[in-house]
């Protein structure tokens, strides 16, 4: 089940500032109509640091009823307190999760005591642990021997890994470890490349999981050269809304557009994008053939 092409989240929020539940109930059945695989809340990209523990709590029961019997669902849960992790993880399967992801504690000094961090955050879970490899998000950089040890220390078998550039280091983990489950993330900028090193799929929240689908399923159907094809056409797309900072405001104004988000607020230090980037955007979409809809995008190589 944790392989493939998983959507992850945003929070959308209303024009006042508060969760959106509306937008978030139709992001599930979006997503779910779209083909992805599964749904990842409360990540880096669902501001899960910028939201009160009953926000979040709004967001995972939101979920938890949208998604049953429609598509599994994952919830990030890091925090830097071991404690509050196990918190977290304990009150997501009993909403009902699939799995659970679980990154380094914020600005960890010493990556030696990683294992004993996701031991005691991850005890009698029961459901399985994705451990998040995101240097960007926590300012820790884990060698794959940190990487090994944390997934023995969670009895984890599953890596979302976000330390670019990331095929070579997927190439890494897999030659140390080829049983794995790597999924790519970061945008899906480097998916195709990503897939050639042995990723098993994608969990990120580009706008068009459809396209990221696409990409995996011709790769894994042995026709390499239409995954590059698709790849090639929207790679202009997938760069633009990937850009640091303005990305997830951009990826939240086209899911506006996709008619799934009423808004596309943000929260903290995420600006909204400018008039220029705007006209950007709708350069890009036009250039790669992409008309915003709620529909499923049908990918053609």
């Amino acid at each position: 089940m944790l392989r493939g092409t998983w959507y992850i989240s945003p929070t959308p929020f209303t024009e006042a500032g508060g969760v959106d539940t509306d937008s978030l109930g139709r992001i599930v059945a979006a997503a779910a109509s779209w083909g992805v695989d599964g749904i990842t809340i409360l990540g880096v990209m669902g501001e899960a640091a910028d939201l009160t523990a009953a926000e979040r709590e709004t967001v995972l029961s939101t979920v938890a009823a949208a998604a049953r019997d429609t598509v599994p669902f994952a919830v990030g849960c890091s925090a830097p307190s071991a404690a509050v992790v196990a918190g977290n993880a304990r009150r997501a399967v009993e909403a009902g999760a699939a799995a659970v992801m679980i990154s380094a504690p914020p600005l960890l000094k010493d990556t030696d005591q990683i294992a004993a961090f996701y031991r005691a955050a991850t005890a009698d879970l029961g459901v399985p642990v994705i451990v998040q490899d995101e240097p960007a998000a926590t300012g820790v950089t884990l060698p794959v021997s940190a990487l090994l040890a944390a997934l023995d220390a969670s009895g984890s078998t599953v890596v979302k890994l976000e330390d670019p550039p990331t095929p070579p280091k997927i190439g890494r983990l897999l030659a140390q470890r080829p049983g794995l489950t790597v999924f790519g993330g970061l945008g899906g900028v480097s998916a195709y490349s990503e897939l050639r090193r042995g990723a098993a799929g994608t969990m990120t929240g580009f706008a068009y999981p459809e396209i990221l689908r696409a990409i995996r399923l011709a790769f894994e159907a042995g026709d390499t050269a239409a995954a590059a094809r698709i790849n090639d056409r929207f790679l202009p797309y997938l760069v633009f809304e990937g850009q640091v900072r303005v990305g997830l405001a951009i990826r939240k104004e086209v899911l506006r557009r996709r008619g799934v988000l009423a808004t596309a607020r943000t929260r903290a230090l995420n600006p909204l994008p400018d008039e220029a980037t705007l006209a950007e955007l709708d350069d890009v979409l036009a250039r790669v053939g992409l008309t915003p809809s709620i529909d499923p995008f049908a990918v053609t190589a």
